[in-house]
């Protein structure tokens, strides 16, 4: 019996939108009778405080600061993936709120819970335009951060992805790279350097590395196609024929005679390991993957890979889709908005900082006004000579869309549950993306009955 009503409160923590730590303090100041005493932030302070929660990004900003005139009143904290239940109970104490803030992608639907009016972060919608940053920048990044037709969200990057790949074992099996155009056409050529072995061996290959214990590479593959978990209207779609028939293709990978796909490794070293080693062909690629394998593996892969665009579903489709992805946010709390938002331009949309990002970490930004700088252009002796800026640049405005949706960190808990029987078999594609639909559906109809579903505010 104590058993169940502990799962049953454990499962009720869960679907609490900010999280299971701002809930347990509230439940702990109930529960105690005590009053929890917090030192608000005072409505007239002069500074401004940002909060990130990447280590880059913090002394990206400080660099940046460094020439700022109101250096000495700016305060950039990086607080790590702790930021993110802090953050949660800022805003519903609103004590010690930040005057900006970056959010991952991943887990900022958990902040858009609600009627458009009751989203604890500034608007942006009329200011993006009225200035033309939907325009300058590519446009479809800003969908992630988007409820009900509001921007609250200014993207940080593109992150367009592409195929890393060796092309000495590519010509060693009779293939040009230009010659296989579609996923089908890669397909043959991963089927044909597979070789036995189980992992750990020095025997084995495999064509490519994915996933098979996370759901991010199947939805990568599902954005390039068109297809999504929510639809712009935050309809659940990850149950359609598109997806369903993705999501096949993806384990078809592992199970063909000879397969074409093996099991990603425990680290993204290790795949680049085996990727020096000559035992993976290929490995999909977002453009900070890149930037962490000069860093980490140049030793080994230096001139040895190179870049192309991802293969096409079909003729004339789509070349690259994305992963991950952050953006800045301004708390109602904000005394300040017009100061915040002209500080959150300065540290977002300055070309020398964005220049400076991409040459030390290959990060494309969602500015397209720097894609005419040189550093874009030059030749990269990492990837054989290849000029990799101008295909990143290329590919960046076909990165597609991905609907942004308050119910986004369910879904990707969700189909993460269910990944692995789906690789293994013990479900099929289908049953698995009902099961994770179902799920979400009724979530929001929870959400819906308790008034807390979005609408156009």
């Amino acid at each position: 019996m104590l058993r169940s009503i502990v799962r049953r409160i454990s499962q009720r923590m869960d679907d609490f939108p900010p999280g299971r730590v701002p809930l347990l303090l509230l439940l702990l100041a109930a529960t105690s009778g005590s009053v929890v005493v917090v030192r608000s932030v005072l409505p007239h302070e002069p500074g401004l405080r940002v909060w990130t929660f990447v280590h880059l990004h913090s002394e990206e900003f400080r660099q940046r600061l460094a020439d700022h005139p109101d250096a000495d009143t700016i305060q950039v904290q990086n607080l790590g993936t702790a930021m993110f239940d802090r953050l949660a109970l800022a805003l519903m104490t609103q004590t010690e709120l930040p005057d900006l803030v970056e959010v991952e992608q991943s887990v900022v639907g958990r902040f858009l819970r609600g009627p458009v009016q009751h989203i604890p972060f500034v608007d942006l919608t009329e200011r993006i335009r009225q200035e033309g940053w939907d325009r300058r920048c590519v446009a479809a990044r800003f969908a992630r951060y988007t409820v009900a037709g509001r921007i609250f969200g200014v993207p940080h990057d593109l992150h367009p992805m592409v195929l890393v790949y060796r092309p000495d074992a590519l010509a060693s099996l009779g293939y040009r790279p230009e010659d296989l155009t579609t996923w089908s056409d890669w397909v043959r050529a991963a089927q044909a350097f597979y070789r036995p072995g189980p992992l750990g061996t020095p025997h084995w290959r495999r064509g490519l590395a994915l996933s098979t214990v996370e759901g991010y590479t199947f939805l990568s593959l599902l954005w390039q196609r068109g297809g999504d978990v929510f639809d712009a209207e935050g309809n659940v779609i990850i149950d359609s024929e598109l997806a369903v028939d993705t999501l096949e293709f993806y384990v078809s990978l592992f199970r063909l005679d000879p397969p074409a796909a093996g099991p990603a490794l425990s680290s993204m070293l290790e795949d680049f390991s085996a990727l020096a080693r000559g035992q993976f062909l290929a490995i999909l690629a977002a453009d900070w993957m890149l930037g962490t394998m000069q860093l980490d593996a140049r030793s080994i892969l230096e001139a040895r890979v190179q870049c192309r665009p991802l293969p096409v579903w079909e003729p004339g489709g789509r070349r690259t889709s994305t992963v991950g992805g952050t953006a800045m946010f301004i708390p109602k709390g904000c005394a300040d908005v017009d100061r915040a938002w002209e500080l959150l331009k300065y540290l977002y949309f300055d070309r020398q900082s964005l220049v400076r990002r991409f040459q030390a970490h290959s990060i494309v930004p969602a500015l397209t006004d720097v894609f005419d700088d040189p550093i874009f252009h030059e030749e990269v002796g990492f990837f054989q000579g290849q000029r990799v800026g101008e295909l990143l640049i290329e590919l960046a405005r076909e990165v597609p869309p991905v609907n942004g949706s308050p119910y986004a960190p369910e879904a990707y808990k969700f189909l993460d549950a269910v990944f692995p029987d789906v690789i293994a078999g013990r479900r099929s594609p289908r049953t698995a993306l009902d099961e994770v639909a179902r799920r979400l559906r009724e979530v929001i109809a929870r959400d819906q009955r308790a008034g807390l579903q979005p609408v156009d505010g």
